[in-house]
């Protein structure tokens, strides 16, 4: 599986990303002028702050009793002045600078049989032309085992090749260049001035058959067949702004590392992870067909129903090497556009959206089997511990710890930015929580869990003098449905509330896990019991007038009927509240839910479908104002649901109307959230485990009639491995511990017989389990 193109890329969103999950860049591709924009995940703008609102905890009273009383204008006000932070936004994520080559001598215009590709197997870019009968060829890849990038350009005739390569920041945001020895160059600079973090990009040809020199901030190469270069990033984010990073010291170790052994190792450091899981829903003619189609090309083509499945499939895979490449051990997490970022000041800052974006990111990590990717989420989680007690004691009052809807590289806490529909809304900590768990259900790390066992302790102790109580419950409050607006009856509108159902849906969840966590642990303390009574006095989910879950205390009309965030059905995904099995009449609403929503967004009500979906024209049904991670959601919530038809109309519309034509999930601009959910919904239509059995195909499509997956993780530890064909499930493959009981559920007509299907396979002494149908 790969991205290919046959014209270099013209913007950053043509361009090819590469990463290691610390360092990255983005291939452009270019004959004449190449150009790599560089990232490092350390690169913010200002170092940690104090923003919490010193005015918050002594109105915080006041807010309440107003929005008790229905005054929610005036509750608004009182937030706005008294629950924002101060200054307004958080330190945001800046591009680290750009690797500029040229080769003189060499035109696109002039060059034949150019192609760039995005190898997904091995982690590499690549560019290869030809130009007056000399093949060309340029590799790319960031090596997860020396943190390098690596730039190696060849040409087929000996002595034929001259690069000139320097490096810079967006024209004008670097503080010095200086040479390093005769064959590198260091540039300078500091992210914000000198407040920011402080960096140093170095860039080395550390191979070369011809003659390499430096001309003032230029390294010169001529009468070359064979270049090398290796780019290296130092930062003072880890060590702080008295230690001066200097990128000469690991230039000078460069010389020594041989290309070839850094690719092997390199790419198998890659497939180590990326092999665990494979997905084949193209096969045949259509995959051979697809294959030979550029990757632009081929987008266009899923608009007008085409090569689908290849589609699907490659960009499952890309969500998958996208992850890889963002999120490593001993890192920071994905953000907001993962680890690529092409500006100085981006939007959103690309920092971490905590109210459902950066949960996204690591929904994959279960099913995909990459629970290395997702400790960087764990371990900035523990950073935000020490700010998060503060802005819980200065803004409510309260013990434990806390934090709103957005994070930064330093873990701040405090509100960010003046939206009142998402702000000031303290829940983010309890449902990034629930990741702990669920990385011990698929994994079995038991390490995990006490490793963050305080972690939930102390949150535990911020609800416990945060709730309080109402109309016979524990709510919330202020806090916002996000980013939804409602109407009062006599017409005003508003964000602020108490507890909407999105905020109890996420607590009975956190409390459910922190009392699971104390059995698997043994915790003796009262911990469970604390957890467990707050949870029995939370409101219970409503059913609204439209047969809908309600989305706050009161059924409310939305002003916005079609609203990207359909947060009242967290309780569908990713939480387990809601199920068809289970709980029939709440699935019932959570469908509705979704036909209220999606109708109004230019989209159909899932159980509303037509031949024309069946036959993938679907695509043009998708509102083009839908963002990628908002269909991702949806993909999700029709998964939980068995409506595999409407899930993959929503693939389908992602695929058409929300990739750019590097497949980047567009929000307008690229967010990696889409990405990431597309493959993790993907999973969800295949594989479910969230309750007590574990469902194969519980959504296929029928667009999807033949297939196999291999390696998906269900929870309880098991591998599981499938192959279907003609809608109906062959034969499926359990991994687990010997003597284990896999119990299992097949949806009637996905069953040879076709009737639902409901058995237990025991895993034998070599840990495996078969079953053909």
């Amino acid at each position: 599986m790969r991205l290919w193109y046959t014209s270099p890329a013209s913007t950053w969103n043509e361009a090819l990303p590469i990463g290691n999950g610390h360092i990255a860049g983005m291939v452009f591709g270019g004959v004449e002028s190449e150009k790599l924009s560089l990232n490092d995940e350390t690169i913010w703008y200002r170092g940690p702050a104090d923003r919490n609102n010193p005015d918050s905890a002594s109105h915080l009273d006041e807010i309440r009793s107003l929005l008790a009383k229905g005054d929610v204008g005036a509750a608004e006000d009182l937030v706005a002045m008294t629950m924002f932070a101060t200054p307004r936004d958080q330190s945001h994520y800046e591009v680290l600078g750009e690797l500029f080559v040229e080769q003189p001598g060499v035109s696109f215009d002039e060059c034949s049989a150019y192609e760039r590709e995005l190898d997904l197997d091995g982690a590499v870019s690549r560019v290869r032309f030809e130009c007056d009968g000399v093949a060309y060829t340029r590799e790319y890849f960031t090596s997860f085992s020396e943190n390098v990038l690596f730039a190696r350009f060849t040409s087929s005739r000996p002595g034929s090749m001259a690069l000139r390569a320097t490096l810079g920041r967006c024209k004008r945001f670097n503080d010095r260049v200086r040479q390093f020895q005769g064959d590198g160059i260091v540039m300078s600079a500091h992210a914000g001035g000198a407040a920011g973090v402080g960096f140093e990009v170095g860039l080395r040809a550390i191979s070369c058959d011809g003659t390499v020199r430096v001309l003032g901030e230029t390294i010169v190469v001529d009468d070359a067949s064979e270049v090398v270069f290796a780019l290296v990033s130092e930062t003072d984010y880890w060590r702080g702004p008295d230690v001066e990073p200097d990128a000469a010291i690991r230039l000078q170790g460069l010389s020594s590392l041989d290309y070839e052994a850094e690719l092997s190792s390199h790419t198998a450091a890659y497939r180590e992870q990326f092999d665990r899981v494979s997905l084949d829903v193209a096969s045949g003619s259509e995959r051979a067909d697809a294959g030979e189609i550029a990757t632009d090309e081929l987008i266009a083509c899923v608009g007008r129903g085409e090569h689908v499945p290849y589609l699907l499939n490659l960009a499952f895979d890309y969500g998958r090497y996208l992850l890889i490449s963002s999120s490593q051990p001993g890192g920071l997490p994905a953000n907001l556009q993962g680890i690529w970022c092409e500006d100085i000041d981006p939007i959103w800052g690309s920092k971490y959206t905590i109210n459902i974006n950066t949960e996204m990111n690591y929904w994959m990590c279960g099913p995909a089997d990459l629970p290395e990717a997702q400790l960087p989420l764990f371990d900035l989680l523990e950073r935000m511990r020490e700010p998060g007690r503060r802005t819980a004691r200065v803004m409510y009052g309260a013990r434990g710890f806390t934090c709103h809807h957005n994070t930064d590289g330093f873990a701040d806490t405090a509100p960010q930015s003046h939206a009142i529909g998402a702000a000031v809304w303290p829940l983010t900590v309890p449902w990034l929580l629930t990741h702990v768990w669920e990385h011990y259900r698929f994994f079995g790390d038991e390490s995990v869990l006490s490793d963050h066992l305080d972690m939930f302790k102390e949150a535990l102790l911020f609800f416990e003098d945060y709730l309080f109580e109402y109309r016979g419950y524990l709510v919330t409050g202020p806090s916002a449905s996000p980013e939804n607006k409602y109407r009062l009856p006599d017409g005003t509108e508003a964000n602020v509330c108490l507890s909407p159902s999105i905020d109890n849906q996420i607590l009975r969840f956190f409390f459910d896990c922190c009392v699971d966590i104390a059995r698997v642990l043994g915790d003796d303390s009262d911990f469970a019991e604390r957890a467990a009574a707050l949870s029995r006095r939370l409101p219970p989910t409503r059913i609204g007038s439209h047969g809908q879950i309600q989305e706050w205390m009161e059924d409310y009309e939305e002003v916005e009927v079609g609203h990207r965030h359909i947060s009242p059905l967290f309780g569908l995904y990713p939480g387990n509240e809601f199920d068809v099995r289970r709980t029939p009449e709440l699935a019932e609403a959570c469908r509705r839910t979704i036909g209220r929503r999606t109708s109004h967004a230019g989209y159909l009500d899932p159980g509303a479908r037509d031949t024309a979906i069946g036959d993938w024209k679907g695509a043009g049904l998708h509102a083009s104002t839908r963002t990628g991670w908002s269909s991702a959601w949806l993909v999700h919530f029709n998964a939980r649901l068995g409506l595999g038809d409407a899930c993959m109309d929503e693939l389908t519309g992602m695929l058409a109307h929300c990739s750019l034509p590097n497949l980047f999930s567009d929000h307008p601009p690229f967010q990696i959230d889409g990405n990431l959910g597309f493959t993790s919904g993907v999973c969800e239509m295949l594989l479910q485990s969230n309750g007590d059995e574990v469902r194969i195909l519980p959504a296929l499509p029928d667009g999807l009639p033949s297939g196999s997956f291999s390696g998906l993780r269900a929870r309880g530890g098991f591998k599981v491995s499938a192959v279907w064909s003609e809608g109906v499930l062959r034969r499926l493959e359990v991994a687990g511990d010997p003597g284990a009981s896999f119990s299992y559920w097949v949806p009637s007509g996905r069953s040879a017989s076709g009737a639902e299907l409901a058995e237990t396979l025991e895993i034998g002494s070599d840990g495996r389990a078969c079953r053909e149908f």
